[in-house]
């Protein structure tokens, strides 16, 4: 089964030429293909050519974002481009300022049961200031672990097959945050997804690199980004999940359960489309 890199950058030219893609290149088992998508800006003739030299002798594809900016509308413009070449293959994602070890990519094939399984993850360590935070090893992961938290599945250790991302509409576009969330939640909706778990980190989540505003506590995005989640996802929880979620985002983020409630019925532009590649 091919492997197929999938980048998605705001861009951030620094952390590209110097963290995520020298990871890629280090591989021990080595992609197929990698492809970049910028999402407000399209690199310039300087940045391009420092990011194939980065990459070389591997052959790398830039897009720019052609549809809602944000994660999530770059990742399909890059799967739109990947299922144009591919009739199937794994996608690995990887965000611009993370890393993989040298054996992720190894580490999730030699775990794929020899292409059969649908998804494999890895576990994922969380740095603060180039220091090892924490760990998370996910396995067994359910849906309902999603809609409250996250267990350990994000952007960085996807790694999926094309066929299946496709089939559940891959992103969402328009979707502000909790983008691996919502994917996960569609994906363990399927009563026959194979997953399967390399037990070991991989992958190494850098928080507290760049300035977000997203992340900010009690900032218009991450309420923007709660409220949608909510319309999409809240059916799905119970009194006490709905209960659990609140309470987290609250005092991770400073945004109350009233807040986000008032975002949902009174911003018309909240209800948004899940799955919105095919």
């Amino acid at each position: 089964m091919d492997i197929v890199v999938l980048i998605a950058s705001i861009p951030r030219f620094e952390s590209l030429i110097t963290v995520s893609l020298p990871s890629v290149i280090a591989q021990t088992y080595q992609p197929n293909k990698i492809v970049l998508v910028t999402d407000k800006l399209a690199l310039t003739e300087q940045e391009l050519a420092a990011v194939k030299v980065v990459v070389a002798p591997f052959q790398i594809t830039v897009l720019v974002n052609q549809r809602a900016q944000g994660a999530a509308g770059a990742w399909n413009t890059g799967l739109t481009y990947i299922d144009q070449h591919f009739e199937d293959c794994y996608v690995a994602i990887l965000d611009d300022d993370d890393y993989w070890h040298p054996n992720h990519l190894e580490k999730c094939i030699n775990h794929s049961k020899e292409g059969r399984a649908d998804v494999v993850l890895s576990g994922i360590s969380v740095v603060r200031d180039e220091k090892f935070v924490s760990a998370n090893i996910p396995n067994n992961v359910q849906q309902s672990d999603f809609l409250v938290g996250n267990p350990g599945w994000q952007g960085s250790n996807t790694f999926c097959r094309l066929k299946l991302l496709k089939y559940v509409g891959g992103f969402s576009d328009g979707l502000v945050s909790s983008n691996d969330k919502d994917l996960a939640i569609r994906i363990l909706a399927l009563p026959e997804v194979e997953m399967t778990y390399t037990q070991a980190v991989t992958v190494a989540w850098s928080v507290g690199v760049h300035t977000s505003a997203l992340s900010a506590k009690g900032s218009l995005q991450k309420l923007i980004g709660c409220a949608q989640f909510m319309a999409l996802h809240g059916y799905l929880m119970d009194e006490n999940q709905k209960h659990q979620y609140f309470e987290r985002v609250s005092s991770m983020f400073d945004i109350t359960e009233q807040t986000i409630l008032n975002e949902i019925n009174t911003n018309k532009d909240i209800r948004i489309v899940a799955g919105t590649f095919s």
